[in-house]
């Protein structure tokens, strides 16, 4: 505090930090909820699918409404496509090279498992828009997680 400031000040300014202090902006709910859904799966002996497509990214699509998102992650030899459709909710996978594995989808703090087919391909239904990551189940305990992505 200056000289030229009176007790009455000194106090009056003081209230309005401890007041200030007290009303400290906290962060959104979804951030909350997204970082602790990103910690609660990984383990160290999972390999991590780096993202390697996404077709938001593509600058050679033709302009316009997108009906579709076309993702895919790759891990070693294991590719995973992706493709959701956000008006339906729909979510498409296909796994290279192919074979029956189990598929888990993460979201949030929900986690959907479904069996892909004899050809890798698997969907999920009602999946809306908002942060996400798979887990493939191989043969042999193995095991393959993509980073997390907002839909």
């Amino acid at each position: 505090m200056t000289e030229s400031t009176s007790p009455q000040e000194e106090v009056r300014l003081l209230s309005l930090l401890r007041r200030g202090l007290d009303q400290t902006d906290s962060s959104p709910a979804d951030v909350i909820e997204f970082a602790k859904a990103a910690l609660s799966w990984r383990t160290i002996d999972a390999d991590l699918a780096q993202l390697s497509y996404d077709s938001i990214d593509d600058s050679t699509s033709v302009r316009g409404v997108a009906t579709s998102r076309m993702l895919a992650f790759e891990s070693g030899e294991l590719t995973i496509d992706l493709e959701h459709e956000p008006l339906s909710g729909h979510l498409m996978g296909k796994l290279d090279p192919a074979g029956q594995m189990t598929i888990e989808l993460h979201v949030l703090d929900t986690v959907l498992v479904t069996e892909s087919d004899e050809f890798g391909r698997f969907s999920f239904e009602g999946i809306q828009s908002g942060p996400f990551a798979v887990v493939i189940r191989l043969e042999g305990a193995e095991v393959v997680k993509t980073q997390w992505v907002i839909l």
